[in-house]
């Protein structure tokens, strides 16, 4: 017979056996499946990335973004500028869509409800057609794109694919293009103004003269405005998470 006193005396054991066994089951739901193979899963996954940390402070609290493109330059031979800079804005607002929770809106969409406005860089400073924005079309933001000059000339020589120069004509074109985000919930901006050089040989007897001459442009400013987009709106980054699936 075991007295009451053995028994006591056995429960710490018997306690310390219970946790034991409990872990074991754990580390065996945890191991699963023969040979000890775990069953969590490795998965990949874009997860958005955050705006440049300068300008963080301008992008706080906005929901919906506009885009809009200006220049006050007069078409130039074949070289449709106005056309160029639809693109441009088109293209920016596209690539803003990689911000995540945030409605972009096209210039197509506000050169429509504001028919007879003109936006020009005087948008910088003038606080009634800011507020007009916000109250208008519920904006919070604006990216403002500005081509303030254009200059291109023919050169007889051009830079050849390996470096140095080659005999060919070539189109040296020099552009300054202002980058602007404007909050319109507090008023400030952040501009970005830079001119780019873009030089490359003509190659008539493949393309139009205006033909090429607007894709050079394009390029010309892709390069300033893909930097600016890549700080505000950077691309998804990889990301890596383990799943349990022992549920399944």
């Amino acid at each position: 017979m075991v007295s009451n006193h053995a028994i006591l005396r056995n429960q710490p054991l018997n306690r310390l056996a219970a946790l034991s066994l409990t872990g074991a089951l754990l580390l065996g739901g945890c191991a699963g499946g023969p040979g000890g193979q775990g069953t969590f899963r490795e998965v990949q996954f874009q997860a958005p990335s955050s705006p440049d940390p300068e300008l963080a402070p301008y992008l706080e609290d906005v929901e919906k973004i506009g885009v809009l493109t200006t220049t006050n330059i007069e078409p130039i031979r074949e070289l449709d500028v106005q056309k160029v800079m639809g693109r441009l804005g088109d293209a920016a607002a596209k690539r803003l869509r990689n911000l995540p929770k945030k409605t972009i809106v096209g210039q197509d969409e506000i050169r429509w409800q504001f028919k007879d406005a003109v936006f020009d860089s005087t948008l910088l400073v003038d606080k009634e057609r800011q507020r007009t924005l916000r109250q208008e079309m519920e904006l919070d933001a604006v990216v403002f794109i500005e081509l303030a000059s254009l200059k291109a000339q023919m050169t007889p020589m051009s830079p050849g694919p390996y470096g140095g120069l080659t005999p060919n004509p070539g189109l040296d074109m020099s552009v300054d293009l202002n980058l602007t985000l404007i909050n319109l919930l507090t008023g400030e901006t952040w501009t970005r103004p830079g001119t780019q050089r873009h030089w490359q040989p003509v190659q008539l007897q493949v393309l139009g003269g205006g033909d090429q001459t607007e894709r050079q442009l394009l390029s010309a400013l892709a390069r300033p405005l893909s930097q600016f987009l890549e700080r505000m709106a950077p691309p998804p980054t990889k990301q890596v998470r383990h799943f349990e699936l022992s549920g399944e």
